[in-house]
């Protein structure tokens, strides 16, 4: 019997998983496509983005490449046993290792029915060319993703002029000159790319002390105005924001936030979704941002 086909989408923070998630299912038609989706979190933005219509398992609250890395086996049986797939996409959280995400899914009992075929790492290229500026641990996780990745796809080239591109290339291939370097835009790739199959990644024990998420529940619409301007304030050590939001100028329109880098990005839902916001950072003071957020909204 022909073994269920696994992908491993892995990158950092904003560097488009989801919209490659998006890409591919686009493209898998003649598939039948289901998703285990990790989000580090206790409520996955994600997961609503993709909506319905895919099988989708999640992890939350935690990172699949840690303390979750158990219970990946369970869930890829369970995807299996209810969904039938030809192939199952595993998006990692984006402070996960793909190293150890690997491991979890070379269990026996997975193995005989199937077959890894790539880890797929997302580079946030004008991000990663700036890297230095983050802490040592944010910095080395960006580049391990890189070094124990079958293909690397460089995203957001277009922010980006030749020669950074260059420059970008050569750091790339410093770190792991094994894989395939694919320049993208939007994550948009042809499927015929993914016909690899992976060596074997070798094991090893990490973990991202430091990085921490919390959730931020709104009760309902608030100031525009006084948001950016809290997210103005937010310092760099915030690395991730995303969620369901509304404004008190436009307050039945629910609003999709997401923030990476400190650019904001804002999209109309047509979908009525819980107003909640998902902040990813490195040590993170959750007092006062809870704080700030209950001004925010109560004030």
């Amino acid at each position: 019997m022909e073994k269920v086909q696994l992908y491993i989408i892995s990158g950092f923070l904003g560097s488009g998983k989801t919209t490659l998630l998006l890409n591919l299912l686009a493209q898998w038609q003649d598939k039948k496509v289901a998703i285990l989706m990790n989000e580090f979190g206790g409520f996955n933005v994600d997961s609503k983005i993709i909506g319905d219509n895919v099988p989708m398992n999640e992890l939350l609250n935690g990172c699949i490449c840690c303390d979750l890395k158990s219970d990946v086996e369970v869930q890829l049986h369970d995807i299996r046993h209810r969904h039938h797939p030809d192939v199952i996409i595993i998006e990692a959280t984006g402070v996960a290792h793909p190293v150890e995400i690997y491991d979890a899914c070379t269990a026996p009992s997975l193995t005989e029915w199937m077959a890894i075929k790539a880890v797929i790492t997302l580079v946030d290229g004008p991000r990663f060319l700036e890297r230095d500026q983050y802490s040592i641990t944010t910095k080395r996780l960006m580049e391990e993703q890189v070094q124990y990745a079958h293909i690397v796809l460089l995203n957001k080239c277009d922010l980006l002029t030749e020669e950074a591109v260059k420059q970008l290339k050569d750091d790339i291939s410093e770190l792991n000159n094994q894989s395939q370097i694919i320049r993208t835009q939007y994550a948009r790739i042809d499927r015929s790319i993914l016909a690899v199959d992976g060596e074997m990644l070798k094991s090893k024990n990490y973990s991202h002390p430091g990085i921490q998420s919390l959730v931020y529940t709104f009760t309902g619409p608030v100031s525009s105005r006084r948001f950016v301007d809290w997210l103005r304030e937010l310092p760099s050590s915030i690395l991730r924001v995303k969620g369901f939001i509304k404004f008190q100028e436009n307050p039945q329109q629910v609003v999709l936030f997401q923030y990476a880098y400190g650019i904001p990005q804002y999209e109309p839902e047509i979908m009525n979704m819980p107003l909640k916001l998902v902040i990813i950072g490195e040590s993170l003071n959750k007092s006062k941002i809870l704080n700030q957020l209950d001004q925010l909204q109560f004030s």
